[in-house]
């Protein structure tokens, strides 16, 4: 669903109220954009120095980053459990987007290659969309509004940078792991969601809010088989792209693999 910029009425309160497509919305997202942009760019001119001492540096960078999120998901995980913000419908740590965001934390301390390739095709081919159809309600004004943006920045900038820094390009093993294990959650939430009567992961039978791609998948249960069903043709598509292009490079343009860094300094040099 393309969004179009929605004028801005005298009722409309940017502090209390979020609307999408307003100027708020593209404005949010250009700030976003612009601190990948810097992060990434930090990234590269430290690996480009191709020393010990700039590869040490974006270590330290990357581990910072990784600690930020790990510390800062803990505190708002902690906050969903407190008398005062508990809600069966919304506390448990059961949307994959508040699994993700853990994962991309590891994955940024650690190069784990399974958490790198959750990274790239749970963050990357599925949280993307949530920049342009977001379910948020909450004005700046709200904790909640600067929560929702600042997990869904943390779990696409880190796909974006082991992608531009790190040069991470996914295998097929990767694409099959990503896939099989969002089918695996999906189910499980699936049946939560019928157990406790919740909508977490968007699997349940409730209906949304807010405008969605979800919204043209027709009624449940079967809306849920089309989401798992074009979750991993999504996958898919992220795969194919960079499988793609790695070809173009190599065969058409003639030029070498990109620098690919699956390895902190004290344990070797990047390949």
């Amino acid at each position: 669903m393309l969004l179009q910029i929605q004028p801005t009425s005298a009722s409309y309160n940017w502090a209390q109220e979020f609307r999408a497509g307003t100027w708020q919305h593209w404005t949010v997202i250009g700030v976003c954009a612009l601190l990948m942009v810097i992060w990434c760019a930090n990234g590269r001119r430290l690996l480009n120095r191709d020393t010990d001492e700039g590869r040490a540096k974006e270590r330290k960078l990357r581990h910072w980053i990784g600690w930020f999120i790990i510390v800062s998901q803990s505190v708002i995980f902690i906050r969903r459990l407190t008398p005062g913000q508990w809600d069966l419908q919304d506390s448990l740590p059961l949307h994959m987007c508040r699994w993700t965001v853990w994962i991309v934390g590891w994955s940024m301390l650690t190069l784990n290659p399974k958490a790198r390739a959750l990274t790239l095709f749970w963050g990357l081919a599925l949280s993307t969309q949530v920049f342009f159809t977001p379910f948020l309600k909450e004005g700046h004004g709200s904790l909640g509004f600067w929560i929702y943006w600042l997990n869904h920045l943390q779990i696409v900038g880190v796909g974006i940078y082991d992608v531009v820094a790190l040069g991470y390009r996914p295998k097929l093993k990767d694409l099959r792991f990503a896939v099989l294990t969002g089918v695996a959650f999906s189910v499980f939430v699936f049946v939560i969601n019928i157990v406790l009567g919740t909508n977490y992961a968007y699997l349940g039978s409730a209906n949304h809010d807010e405008a969605s791609i979800i919204d043209v998948l027709g009624p449940y249960p079967m809306r849920a088989v089309w989401m798992v069903l074009g979750g991993a043709m999504a996958m898919g598509v992220v795969y194919l792209f960079s499988a793609g292009a790695m070809r173009l490079r190599t065969k058409v343009f003639k030029k070498p693999i990109p620098r690919f860094v699956e390895s902190d300094p004290e344990k070797g040099h990047a390949s």
